[in-house]
């Protein structure tokens, strides 16, 4: 049996990420193109898109700004 390197994600990184893939789909970037952008692999864009692999916070925040948005943190509803 093949050993699965599946990283186990919360409900709010999930939804993060799909918000993340919304606005680059919408901004009409190509994978390939945001990780030339950003001076990383595709594959490595391609991994995190698929929840198999975790990026850290820095490279995150170039790939948002590379497609003009940016993170920030609101408190949550009570």
């Amino acid at each position: 049996m093949k050993n699965m390197n599946v990283e186990i994600i919360n409900d709010d990184e999930f939804d993060l990420i799909c918000k993340y893939i919304k606005l680059r789909n919408e901004s009409n970037v190509s994978q390939t193109e945001l990780a030339k952008r950003v001076g990383i692999a595709r594959s490595t864009v391609a991994r995190m898109e698929r929840n198999l692999h975790s990026i850290s916070l820095g490279t995150f925040i170039k790939l948002l700004e590379s497609i003009n948005y940016k993170l920030e943190i609101v408190k949550k509803g009570d």
